[in-house]
């Protein structure tokens, strides 16, 4: 039985255009235009939806493309249709290379319905100057765009425009115009708190405490309730932290300016950096304070600016993990470093991580990865010794395909041998009829027979183990004297501390054979028993 086609289409919009609950306009237009396409040009079909509603076109970070081609590298897609090659991406290099390379190997059909692009009139061809300019202009275009925009939105904040998307913690949006900003009354009692208790000497550690045991809630949780965002709290619930504090006596937004031209970035979808302090730009007296501005400049000036002694980034810096609150664990530059979590000093939970001696768990880690050097060469020999017995079954089920075929031919040109003779007086109709029925059923277990080997052989291919040979080869070629940057981030993925007796180190390496491995044992020993089973029918028959 024919396989159903899989058709996947692909819907993309930049910007939400109404409700952002719901989906845009746009997309349900260019849902209607797909869809009709798919019924007029298609039979038999299994249809797949995947979109991106306010997203960019200049690069592939986007969830719905990322499901979509995920399902390519599965093999699960037959053909691609978007309303236009702008549609799926407006960056040139990259749509060409799927063009041209990565959906031609993956044996994936792509139709862009208003370019009227199809991939199966290039068959062994490159697409058309057309379709290379169209993808071009889309290039240019969103370059153009991006500059315009940034332009756009530099001229509206020099000008004493607000046209940032969301609002600072005390402020809203002035619902006659959006680009003014009315100060909220609830959330404004909040921040001259702040600013009234460290006018007071209590640092910001300690009045995030004093919240935190007060239940005042966080400026994200108000941002939850308005639903203007949504998140769920690492821990268990939303909590103030020092550095949140820290920010918001720092932002002068309290004083009524708006400082803007803090990043730059060096290229379209590249990653914005940010600017040394001086260059910022200010607009100021720009709405009306919750703060004036001489209780800021004092706090500004009695908070100063300290002489931190900088200390080399350990490598273990965004791997810790508390057990209790699932918060990144900070490390404490001491005679005898240690890593401890923030949160214990702010919420006062018990069972957060006190401290844990930086010397130990380095020790710690490298005495474990000499173990692993041991387990993964042991889990290496399996490995190669599975792959080198699928290879050779690989061989006796290509080989006993291979006799079958060559039966199979047989039996056709004996079953045509008997039909001569038939033709040819030569043979009598019963006898004929007799002989053709024994071949016919010979031909069907042949058949039958050669089915099933090929989805033996089908199976086992997909079955063939990654044999690890990069990890195996480093951990043997390493002595592991120093817990380095780079041995970190090959090997470590996490470690979950409760104390120093009770670590979790999750590890970016197999700690047990692959999957795979285990399915071919399994698989190898039903095959046995069924072959055996077989053997033994036929020997009794």
């Amino acid at each position: 039985m024919k396989r159903k086609t899989v058709i996947a289409i692909y819907m993309r919009l930049s910007q939400d255009d109404g409700d952002p609950n719901a989906e845009s306009n746009s997309i349900v237009n260019q849902r209607h235009l797909l869809y009709s396409y798919v019924e007029k040009n298609f039979e038999d079909y299994e249809l797949l939806e995947f979109q991106d509603d306010g997203y960019t076109g200049a690069n592939f970070s986007r969830p719905g493309v990322s499901k979509l081609l995920e399902r390519v590298r599965n093999g699960e897609v037959d053909c691609i249709i978007v309303k236009d090659l702008s549609r799926f991406s407006r960056d040139y290099i990259e749509i060409g290379a799927y063009l041209e390379q990565i959906f031609p190997f993956a044996g994936v059909r792509f139709i862009a319905v208003n370019d009227r692009y199809d991939s199966n009139r290039f068959k062994g061809d490159v697409a058309g100057l057309d379709t290379s300019f169209k993808n071009l202009m889309n290039d240019l275009y969103c370059k153009d765009i991006s500059v315009k925009v940034k332009s756009a939105l530099k001229m509206k904040k020099e000008n004493g425009i607000y046209a940032n998307g969301s609002c600072t913690f005390g402020y809203r949006k002035d619902p006659k115009d959006r680009h003014k900003l009315l100060i909220d009354e609830e959330e404004a009692v909040i921040v001259r708190r702040i600013f009234q208790m460290t006018l007071d000497g209590i640092s910001s550690h300690k009045i995030a405490q004093t919240f935190n045991e007060e239940g005042v809630k966080t400026p994200i949780e108000y941002k939850i309730e308005r639903r203007i965002a949504t998140m769920t709290p690492k821990g268990k619930r939303f909590e103030w932290s020092g550095s949140a504090i820290c920010q918001m006596l720092r932002n002068a937004t309290y004083v009524g300016d708006i400082v803007y031209d803090k990043y730059e970035t060096p290229e379209v979808s590249g990653k914005s950096r940010l600017k040394p302090r001086s260059e910022w730009k200010v607009f100021r007296d720009h709405h009306e304070a919750i703060i004036d501005r001489d209780t800021f400049e004092y706090i500004q000036k009695s908070r100063g600016v300290k002489n931190a002694v900088k200390h080399k980034r350990h490598p273990l810096i965004g791997k810790m993990e508390c057990g209790y609150c699932h918060k990144s664990l900070k490390i404490e530059h001491t005679k005898n470093p240690y890593f401890f979590c923030g949160n214990k000093y702010v919420t006062q939970y018990e069972g957060c991580v006190d401290r844990i001696n930086v010397q130990f768990l380095e020790e710690y880690l490298l005495f474990r990865l000499q173990e692993e050097a041991e387990r993964q060469a042991d889990l290496y020999a399996v490995c190669m010794e599975v792959k080198n017995r699928m290879g050779q079954e690989l061989e006796v089920l290509y080989e006993r395909k291979r006799r079958e075929n060559e039966k199979l031919k047989d039996l056709q040109t004996a079953q045509t041998s008997i039909y001569e003779q038939y033709v040819f007086k030569e043979k009598n109709r019963a006898d004929y009829i007799e002989e053709k029925r024994e071949f016919e059923k010979q031909e069907d277990h042949c058949i039958d027979l050669i089915d099933d080997l090929e989805k033996r052989i089908k199976t086992l291919r997909e079955r063939v183990p990654e044999s690890g040979a990069d990890v195996y080869e480093y951990l043997q070629n390493h002595s592991f004297t120093e817990l380095t940057q780079e041995v970190v981030d090959k090997f470590v993925k996490r470690i979950v501390v409760y104390d120093e007796r009770n670590l979790e180190v999750e590890w970016k390496f197999s700690e047990d054979l692959p999957e795979k491995v285990r399915e071919y044992q399994l698989a190898h020993l039903q095959h046995q028993i069924k072959d055996k089973i077989g053997n033994t029918v036929t020997h009794t028959v």
